[in-house]
Order: C-alpha cells, then sequence, then structure tokens
C-alpha cells in the first residue's frame, strides 16, 4: 500500500518515500514512525505507545523521538507541523489534509528508475547465541542506516527487508523483486576463536547472480564497537560493488535518467583508475550524463573535479579552478544535501589557494556531517587537515578510511604520505609512496626530499633525477609556490630537503 501525504508518497510495500518523484532517503526508525503515524490518522497518539510501536523491547529515551519526529517531519516536508502536530502533555497528532491511496509502482518500473534498490536481510546466526542475534540485528540497521546516506543508492527499509527474511529461500528473489529491490545481501555468521565471522553476499534479484561474496572477521572482545564498525566496512564495499554491477547491466533503452545515471557511473570508475586519457574519457560521459540529465548536481560536480585533474590540480590554470569552483557551486545548489558535490567544492578551493583553506574547510566539514560513512569524504578531509598542520587528527581520519576501504584507490597513499610528512615521519613517508605503482614528479620529489631529511643523499638524488626527468621543468621554486602545506615550517622543510637532494641540479 501507498499513502500520498502532500507532495509525498510513502509506500508501505517496497519501504520507500518519494517526493516530487525522486526517492527521499530516511533512518529505518524515521521510516517506521512514519509507518505507524499513517495508519493511525486523526488519532493523538502517546509518547509511549510511539516508542513501544517503534523500538520495541528497547530502552531508549524520548530525546530518540524527539529527533524522529523532526526527521520525518523535514522528509515530508513538514517544517511548519502542519502534518505532524505536537499535542502538548498528551503527544502527537498526524492529520494530513490529503490522504490518498496510490497505486504502488510495479516490480517492471525498476528497470526505468536512476538509482538501484537493495534489500539487506537479517544476518544468519546461530539461534542460541543471542548476544550475536541482538549484535547483527543492530548491524544490518545501520548498514541500512549508512546505504541511505549515499544518494545512488536506494535501500528497501529495515522492517520490509526483515518480514521478506520471513518468505522461503526460493521466494525471497520473487518477493524481493516485487517490492522493486534490484539486488539482495545476505550475511551468515559463525563464531569461532573468540572471534565472529560474518560472510556477506550480494545478489541480483532479476537473475539469481552472485554479484559479490565477501568475509569479514571482528574480534569478539571488540563486541560493543562491533556495531557501526563492521556497517561501515560492509556498507562501503556493497556501494562500489552495486555501482560496478548496475555498469555491467545491459543498458535498458528508454529512461535518459537511467542512462545519465550510467554515464555518470562510468565516469567516476575511469576517474578512479589509472591509463593514457582515462581521465578526458570521464569528462566526456560526465558531459553526456548531464546532456540526458542537466539537473544532475552529481554530475556538475566531477565534471568540475575531471577538469581540475586534467588541468594539473594545484597547477591547473586560475581560471580553469576558478570555472571548477563555479561549476561546483552549481552542484551544490542543484543538490544540496549531496555530500560529494561539498567535497568535490572543498577540494577546487583548496587548489584555488591557502587564502580560500577556511572556506574549503566548511565544506569538508559538511561533506562528513552528510554522509560520515563515505571512504573518499574521510580521506580528503584528513589530508585537508594534515595540510592545516593538524598531522595526528589528518592521520587519524586517512586510516579510518583505509579501514573502510582497504582497497583503496592509489591517491591515498599520496595523501597519507603528506599527513606523515607533517608529522616528521619520513620513512613511513617513503614507505606509503612505495605503494604507488606509477610516481608522478610530484611523489619523487616528496621521496627526494624525505630520503634527503634522513640523511640518505645517495637514495635523494636518484629520486631527484627520476623526478626531473619526468618534468625537466618542475623546480624547487615551482614545488614551494603549489605546495598546498599551510605553516610556514613544514614548507621550509621541504624547501630544505630538494634543496640537500639537489632537485633543481638534477638531471
Amino acid at each position: 500500500m501507498a499513502l500520498r501525504i502532500g507532495g509525498a508518497v510513502l509506500d508501505l510495500d517496497r519501504g520507500t518515500l518519494r517526493r516530487d518523484g525522486e526517492i527521499v532517503p530516511v533512518r529505518p526508525k524515521t521510516f517506521e514512525l512514519l509507518a505507524f503515524l499513517t495508519r493511525n490518522p486523526g488519532r493523538v497518539l502517546s509518547k509511549d505507545e510511539l516508542l513501544a510501536a517503534v523500538w520495541p523491547g528497547i530502552l531508549v529515551s524520548e530525546d530518540s523521538l524527539t529527533q524522529s519526529i523532526r526527521d520525518a517531519r523535514k522528509s515530508i516536508g513538514d517544517e511548519a507541523q502542519a502534518l505532524i502536530r505536537t499535542v502538548p502533555r498528551r503527544g502527537y497528532l498526524f492529520q494530513p489534509p490529503e490522504t490518498e491511496t496510490v497505486p504502488a509502482p510495479a516490480a517492471a518500473t525498476a528497470a526505468a528508475r536512476a538509482e538501484p534498490m537493495v534489500a539487506i536481510l537479517p544476518f544468519q546466526v546461530d539461534p542460541a547465541d543471542a548476544i550475536a542475534k541482538a549484535l547483527f540485528d543492530g548491524a544490518v540497521e545501520e548498514i541500512t542506516n549508512a546505504l541511505s546516506y549515499f544518494k545512488t543508492i536506494a535501500v528497501l527499509a529495515r522492517h520490509s527487508a526483515f518480514a521478506l527474511a520471513q518468505h522461503s529461500t526460493e521466494d525471497i528473489r520473487a518477493t524481493a523483486e516485487r517490492l522493486g529491490a534490484d539486488y539482495v545481501a545476505e550475511g551468515r555468521v559463525e563464531a569461532a576463536d573468540g572471534d565472529y565471522s560474518a560472510r556477506v553476499v550480494l545478489t541480483e534479484t532479476a537473475s539469481g547472480r552472485r554479484i559479490w561474496a565477501q568475509i569479514f572477521t571482528f574480534a569478539r572482545d571488540e563486541i560493543f564497537a562491533f556495531q557501526k564498525t563492521a556497517a561501515q566496512r560492509i556498507a562501503t564495499a556493497l556501494v562500489a560493488n552495486i555501482e560496478s554491477a548496475v555498469m555491467r547491466r545491459v543498458q535498458p533503452a528508454p529512461a535518459a535518467n537511467v542512462e545519465a545515471y550510467l554515464h555518470l557511473l562510468r565516469g567516476i570508475a575511469l576517474l578512479r583508475s589509472y591509463g593514457e586519457g582515462v581521465n578526458q574519457e570521464a569528462r566526456a560521459h560526465f558531459l553526456e550524463a548531464l546532456k540526458r540529465d542537466p539537473g544532475s548536481g552529481l554530475a556538475h560536480a566531477y565534471l568540475a573535479l575531471a577538469d581540475v585533474i586534467i588541468g594539473g590540480y594545484a597547477g591547473a590554470p586560475r581560471a580553469v579552478l576558478e570555472q571548477a569552483r563555479d561549476r561546483a557551486l552549481h552542484a551544490i545548489a542543484l543538490s544540496p544535501d549531496e555530500a560529494r558535490c561539498h567535497r568535490i567544492l572543498a577540494l577546487t578551493l583548496l587548489y584555488l589557494g591557502r587564502d580560500e583553506y577556511d572556506a574549503a574547510e566548511k565544506h569538508f566539514v559538511r561533506a562528513l556531517e552528510l554522509n560520515p560513512y563515505d571512504a573518499d569524504t574521510l580521506a580528503q578531509i584528513g589530508h585537508f587537515w594534515a595540510l592545516r598542520g593538524e598531522g595526528e587528527a589528518g592521520l587519524a581520519l586517512l586510516d579510518k578510511a583505509i579501514q573502510l576501504n582497504p582497497m583503496h584507490p592509489g591517491w591515498y597513499y599520496a595523501d597519507r604520505a603528506a599527513a606523515l610528512f607533517v608529522l616528521e615521519r619520513y620513512q613511513d613517508v617513503v614507505a606509503s609512496l612505495s605503494c604507488l605503482p606509477r610516481k608522478s614528479a610530484w611523489e619523487w620529489a616528496w621521496l627526494a626530499a624525505c630520503h634527503a631529511l634522513e640523511g640518505d643523499t645517495e637514495k635523494a638524488r636518484a629520486c631527484a633525477r627520476q623526478g626531473r626527468a619526468l618534468e625537466p621543468g618542475l623546480t624547487v621554486a615551482d614545488i614551494l609556490a603549489e605546495l598546498r602545506i599551510e605553516r610556514a615550517e613544514d614548507r621550509e622543510r621541504m624547501r630544505l630537503g630538494l634543496q640537500r637532494a639537489g632537485w633543481d641540479a638534477a638531471v
């Protein structure tokens, strides 16, 4: 059953909320609260009744209910509190001016939906292990919540997914497809030698094809930190694999927004890769995405990022960086709650120069607020804080990003090296940069400076020769002019290391 609430449609069967035709990400408890309210229109519901309905058997404070009410109002556009009304000293009243049943979207329309939908089923746990059961049910809720932050993935609400799990194994795929889920994620938990081992499998509902499987192991003595850690790691892996699976599908012909979405994903994948011409090819995909969906904030943001990368990051002409900044600002105007738009604007401001750092920090922080589960955001804000002299805090975020995304792109190593340099851990800088399969002239410069500061002149000069061979015109003055490290003492150490390495004289 689907209910229309003003401009929003609450689909109780599929566990989705839409406004103006777009899925609105909502937290699982917020959805359950909305569902309970819509089933009881015109009746004052006490706080105790709402707490019992939405958090059965769990002791939570009234603050949790207040926050969920606030989120529910925001999700349906009821900031004026005209639909969900507070009744002083009694509770809450749901009284929409118009509530009508609307036809639920058929499963066949899933192919025309831009974003894929995944159902996260409760993990299979030994019924005798009550602690593990409660723990992993909580982890599934955290995973569902984490996925809701990613605007390119829709997630079936928790209560629908748990109801789905009651079906027989043969019926799960068919029922999931009827509910509109393109993918189902299932997990099986085993306990051995003091650890929990969770095997997570992602399956495509239409074909039954297994897309991805991975085993996650967690120590039992870390039980209280487990839920969020497991959720972050599994959610990060699911997002990457669902996006990859969508790109491998046969492209559906009709809907322009689906074509735009596929071009966007292909462009992002190319931008994360290495090779001749990949960034230019990624840019072409973003342009194609915008032809089909000019209102895609994310496509505008990634086009801005592609221009910055092609232009040479901090070495890009100022006109290129300013144009990218303006495009990223436009992206935020189109998608103000998309974390990646804020992150890309912050990066562009960073490359514009140190006088833009305060503005860049504002948008990095906003990106982290909007999606604390995005490993790339964690890595880049960690790098940024290191550039501002906060080496320990920056390194902690970078290491957390690597924990969430163990198969991370190579730039994580370079960003981590900058944090280690600020902390004067030169051997660790060398170790981090040594993980890069291909090094730029800039990375050879970091290596040359660190070997020199460690007193290894022979290795320092060898690295300087490698770097100058790649970019013969890159001088110490050029490096210092483009170096985005803020503190004068850190910049001076880089200058001293390059001077000792004989960078300018290297041939």
